[in-house]
């Protein structure tokens, strides 16, 4: 029996707005760009995948480190990517600095997994959907299996520490998981902060005259003596960014137990989706969601076909089309249960 797989992105995509899943999921349009946050995130994740296959390699922070120079193959002349070379790799030299051994051991690396949407009422399995997901990491602390979740982020306040507790798709990540044999009991968040720091580009001429003017001005002499400001060299950025990347608050951990309550209320809320999904289908009634058309800061992708009507031509101007579930590469339905 053939069934669909829905993704914790799919289901959270239909919840927020109908109209957007069937654009995505049914339709497979997606825009080619990728916003620079996501590109930058994409790369540390990786390195970390490759950080964690590596674990006894006395080489492996030279191999994450070569990973990093080959995801920025234009940096000598574009300085986007030259700026996000330069954090990813202080980022990471930073990392290995802070964490040389570990205090949990590495049980999965991306762990794919499929399992059975249940009925919550009846216990039966889905006939339609199949769940589907890729955990980041499981690792055994104090005899404990627990989700290991990667994530960057600008600040670690107070509001997103509490915002961890509010990520339904770790929650369903560990109850999906505890079904194919992994007795997960929390998650270990594993946060890398992503420096504001830019090298110094230094002063143009007209700046600087500027500057000398008024320094001459507050002189007697009418003189000064000021130079003009260099661009920071790459060795001086390099150093800075060491500097920032020591201290305590760029890396953070945080351990949280998730109870079956909460994974059995999600168990609830995910056969629903899957039954309002069933009722679009059917009857052909796709949603469009105008209050999360700006989520994220930003414009979704699909705001201009949607402002246009759907027209054919915005469409095959600004879209392609692309597989769903890309965070997915081998997957195999029917896992393997497996016993701890």
């Amino acid at each position: 029996m053939n069934r669909d797989i829905l993704t914790y992105s799919a289901l959270n995509c239909f919840r927020n707005c109908p109209r957007k899943y069937h654009l995505r999921y049914v339709q497979h349009l997606r825009r080619p760009e990728r916003p620079d946050a996501l590109a930058f995130g994409s790369v540390i994740h990786t390195a970390l995948e490759q950080w964690y296959r590596s674990v006894g390699d006395p080489d492996r922070l030279l191999r994450v480190l070569d990973l990093i120079d080959d995801h920025f193959p234009g940096r000598k002349n574009d300085s986007e990517q030259r700026h996000h070379w330069h954090l990813a790799r202080a980022m990471f030299e930073g990392y290995a600095a802070r964490y040389p051994v570990e205090p949990f051991e590495i049980i999965e690396v991306e762990r794919e997994f499929t399992a059975e949407i249940r009925n919550p009422d009846t216990g039966r399995p889905s006939q339609t959907f199949v769940i589907a997901g890729k955990a980041d990491g499981i690792v055994r602390q104090d005899g404990e299996l627990y989700l290991l979740e990667h994530k960057t982020a600008s600040s670690i306040t107070a509001d997103y520490l509490d915002r961890l507790w509010t990520d339904s798709q770790i929650a369903l990540y560990c109850h999906y998981l505890r079904q194919i044999g992994y007795p997960i009991v929390g998650v270990i968040y594993n946060v890398l902060l992503k420096t504001r720091l830019k090298q110094r580009e230094g002063e143009t001429l007209e700046a600087f005259e500027t500057r000398r003017a008024a320094l001459a001005a507050k002189n007697k002499s009418g003189r000064s003596t000021a130079q003009r400001q260099p661009p920071e060299s790459d060795t001086e950025f390099r150093g800075r960014l060491a500097d920032w990347y020591a201290r305590p608050e760029a890396f953070h951990r945080e351990r949280i137990y998730l109870s079956a309550d909460r994974m059995a209320m999600l168990q609830e809320e995910v056969w629903e989706i899957t039954q309002q999904y069933l009722d679009a289908k059917r009857r052909g009634k796709w949603l469009l969601n105008t209050s999360h058309c700006f989520s994220f800061q930003r414009a979704c992708d699909y705001l201009p076909l949607c402002q246009s009507g759907f027209s054919p031509n915005v469409r095959d101007n600004l879209f392609e089309v692309a597989p769903p579930h890309e965070e997915l590469e081998t997957l195999t339905l029917g896992a393997t249960d497996v016993d701890f």
